[in-house]
């Protein structure tokens, strides 16, 4: 059973119909400014299953109501599920069991239908905390909501994680009632005992002879260092090759005599003289915080299986935050390889999670609200609106975007530099092995600010504008600023053939091959060229794309670079 789309609707600010196709994308990045609506869309999601109802402090479920709205409707998510017959008939089976009428109606549905559906929706109304199934003829005001419930309960979990506030408890009590349900850090430490060996249990160590439970909490212990010590070599937020935690089984006397029981997890860290300080967790940096929250709700979260870690819908609200640079850029890497096998939607602000090496623009959605209020999200290509907004919103994604540091890379070639970005993709798709290195600027104006850095830097290097009003007046400016000598050798508009025309570098690609290349990455038809250049780049089948370009165009582009003396 597998999680194909969310459909959210009236979900505090999200009017919708708001759709989170997951079948199509494993793994969504979405970004935008402040107070966009980014976390609204992963708490709407994680309000679907029930399960959740008593995890993130609830906040998903408070507060509902679309308050832009003057009548407020109902707010629902809706999800769409492949399920299988067996999954089907094993929910069936289960509510038969609980509920002998439903029997009759399962019947009657049987006699409708012979072959059953693969594909079933359902739907929970957020008033009522109630389930419908939407999948006709399955449909039924009281059997439905029940059959759509033990669905539900064999379908993949929805794990959310926030910012990670939820602080670790010092001492996490082993509640003494037996067979009491584990819930929150209890839960996750009882994951870790079952992870040690199926046999084990938290709630076994009250009972245990005190010989026998340090046995068994060494077990843990060496499997809890274990696998923090494997992802920390992932993260390293210091010098330490190594984590090591303690965990202690703590007795306190209660009234009446009776006694509470409790896990107690402390950091140990050794000095240089082999002595060993003990630290809360909650008493280490918010780096080292978020690292322990994210791998110990990662590793040991109770509601995935072992060995079944697969089509899980992980929600991450920005992530990594408290993150050095170079541990974000390995969580992105971890972000990608856990949609390998699942699905994964997470918020973001750091262009570190966006590296376009790991993360394709193709997935990338912005949130943004329309000026009712609404909040919407939009395919990073076919965004459209104020244009403050987006620079805001899309800033992460340009600073993913920008090129090493130059100084390191650029000091030993011949360098190009362009009036911005989109030119420096389009040069490099048609340099073909040229030993040269391209430079974006961030406009025309700005060229003559990295000229003054070339010139410093004694490196080789031509200047690059554009052959229209605004690229000649700059290339103008730059001519008095440094003088004719220097311009005749290192200052170059782009070529064009009719003296009263205008050339910017996107007129070197003819126009089908424009559409073609939208048409092959599944672009919006109006999607404009630094869209489509960018997509391009970062394309998988770019080498392919660029094979089928026309000769026209490929030969222009050989002209631009004999001009520069490059051919």
């Amino acid at each position: 059973m597998r999680y194909l789309r969310f459909v959210i609707n009236n979900y505090r600010a999200i009017s919708g119909p708001l759709e989170i196709d997951v079948e199509k994308r494993s793994l969504t990045p979405i970004i935008g400014i402040n107070e966009s609506g980014k976390t609204t869309i992963l708490h709407a999601i994680f309000a679907f299953d029930s399960l959740n109802d008593k995890l993130n402090d609830g906040r998903h479920l408070r507060d509902t109501a679309n308050l832009y709205r003057t009548a407020p409707l109902p707010s629902s998510v809706q999800a769409e599920l492949e399920v299988s017959r067996s999954d089907l008939m094993e929910a069936v089976a289960a509510l038969e069991a609980a509920d002998a009428d439903a029997k009759a109606w399962w019947a009657t549905i049987r006699r409708k239908r012979s072959k059953l559906p693969t594909k079933i929706h359902v739907t929970r109304h957020l008033n009522t905390l109630k389930y419908s199934l939407d999948t006709i003829p399955l449909n039924h005001d009281v059997y439905g909501g029940r059959l759509a419930g033990e669905i539900l309960r064999r379908a993949p979990y929805i794990l959310f994680f926030d910012d990670f506030r939820d602080k670790v408890d010092e001492k996490i009590e082993i509640p003494a009632t037996a067979g009491q349900e584990a819930t929150g850090w209890l839960a996750i430490i009882e994951q870790l005992f079952r992870q040690t060996d199926k046999q084990l249990s938290v709630f076994q160590l009250a009972t245990l002879e005190e010989r026998q439970r340090k046995s068994v909490l060494a077990k843990v212990q060496r499997k809890l260092n274990e696998t923090l010590t494997r992802e920390w070599a992932n993260f390293r937020l210091d010098d330490r090759d190594a984590l090591e935690i303690s965990v202690d089984f703590v007795v306190e006397a209660a009234p009446n005599n009776q006694q509470r029981f409790f896990i107690k997890l402390d950091i140990v860290e050794t000095d240089a003289s082999g002595d060993k300080h003990f630290f809360f967790v909650s008493d280490r940096s918010k780096g080292f915080f978020w690292f322990f929250n994210f791998v110990m709700k990662l590793e040991f979260n109770p509601k995935v299986i072992e060995d079944d870690d697969k089509n899980t819908i992980y929600l991450l609200d920005e992530p990594g935050s408290y993150l050095h640079a170079s541990a974000q850029s390995k969580l992105c890497k971890k972000l990608r390889s856990l949609s390998d096998r699942n699905r994964v939607i997470y918020c973001t602000h750091s262009h570190y999670l966006l590296d376009p090496d790991v993360i394709p623009l193709s997935a990338i959605r912005v949130a943004d609200k329309d000026p009712n209020g609404n909040i919407n999200l939009t395919p990073i290509f076919a965004h459209k609106g104020n244009i403050l907004d987006r620079r805001s919103a899309f800033q992460p994604v340009v600073d993913a975007l920008r090129i090493k540091p130059f100084i390191l890379d650029l000091t030993n070639e011949r360098v190009v530099i362009t009036e911005g970005i989109s030119d420096y993709f389009a040069l490099e798709i048609f340099r073909s092995g040229r030993p040269i290195g391209i430079l974006p600027s961030v406009g025309a104006e700005s060229i003559k600010y990295y000229v003054s850095l070339m010139l410093a830097w004694q490196v080789q290097f031509w200047a690059l504008w554009d052959n229209d009003e605004d690229g000649r007046r700059c290339h103008g400016d730059a001519t008095r600023l440094f003088g004719t000598e220097i311009a005749s050798r290192r200052f170059r508009l782009i070529p064009k053939t009719d003296e009263n025309a205008k050339r910017i570098l996107q007129d070197l690609f003819d126009g089908p091959d424009i559409r073609m290349i939208r048409e092959e990455l599944s672009l919006p038809s109006n999607s404009g060229f630094d869209k489509t250049i960018s997509a391009l780049y970062y394309s998988p089948r770019r080498a392919e794309l660029v094979g089928r370009i026309s000769g026209a165009t490929k030969s222009r582009f050989e002209e631009l670079f004999t001009s520069l003396e490059l051919a």
